[in-house]
């Protein structure tokens, strides 16, 4: 497989692929395929078996689960340089336990759980790597289920809102927001009501402005401080 350098170095950030080398990254790869997903595409169904996972190079996928009445809920929705479903393959789970589809155009690679695994097996150093790398990972979930748990909704959208601006690269005080608001609630366990009115305090306090999407951070101090 030919593969766009700006992409191996992508794969290369994610704690999946970085413990590997260039001989097992380029095994993995011959098993994998990139997706061009239009919103709306999806990737499996709950229930399907679960031969394989995926790493989000661009776009978002919401994973979801329907209610035995027809309601949606929304567990995540995965962005830029994320990967879903490896749980099924660690876990050696048969079926996926929910669904997955894309909510914009998304490029997305989908690799083999078996190809993985063989890697895995074949190479001790490898696994105890990957086992670091989650062990690192359980605990920033940890800390991330503390304050969805314990912090008031102003608190959680605060802290997303300062994420968000931490990941722009350009000391830019603004940024977009990589997803609907609907989506951007339900990811922080509150009401899109509740989210929409926390904006505009902010908004109406002089922190922030919003225009669509597209959020600046006027005071970051203030923003900080705010509760």
């Amino acid at each position: 497989m030919v593969l766009h350098r700006v992409h191996h170095q992508i794969l290369r950030s994610h704690h999946l692929f970085e413990p590997l080398n260039e001989e097992q990254m380029e095994e993995l790869l011959n098993a994998s395929q990139l997706l061009n997903l239009d919103k709306g595409d999806n990737l499996f169904h709950q229930g399907e078996p679960a031969h394989n996972f995926y790493f989000v190079i661009s776009g978002a996928v919401k994973v979801y689960r329907l209610t035995p009445d027809g309601q949606e809920k929304v567990f995540e929705v995965i962005g830029n340089r994320q990967t879903f479903a490896e749980a099924m393959m660690l876990m050696d789970t048969p079926n996926y336990v929910a669904s997955a589809q894309a909510v914009c155009p998304s490029q997305v690679y989908r690799f083999s759980n078996a190809a993985y695994m063989r890697l895995l097996e074949a190479n001790q150093r490898l696994t105890f790597a990957l086992l670091g790398k989650l062990c690192v990972r359980l605990h920033q979930r940890i800390n991330e289920i503390e304050t969805l748990s314990l912090k008031n909704a102003t608190h959680r959208v605060v802290r997303y809102l300062l994420t968000q601006l931490a990941r722009v690269k350009d000391d830019s005080n603004s940024f977009e927001l990589p997803m609907a608001k609907q989506l951007v609630a339900g990811h922080l366990s509150i009401q899109p009501e509740t989210f929409s009115r926390i904006i505009r305090r902010l908004i109406d306090e002089g922190i922030i402005t919003q225009e669509g999407r597209q959020i600046a951070i006027l005071d970051r101090q203030r923003l900080e401080q705010f509760e």
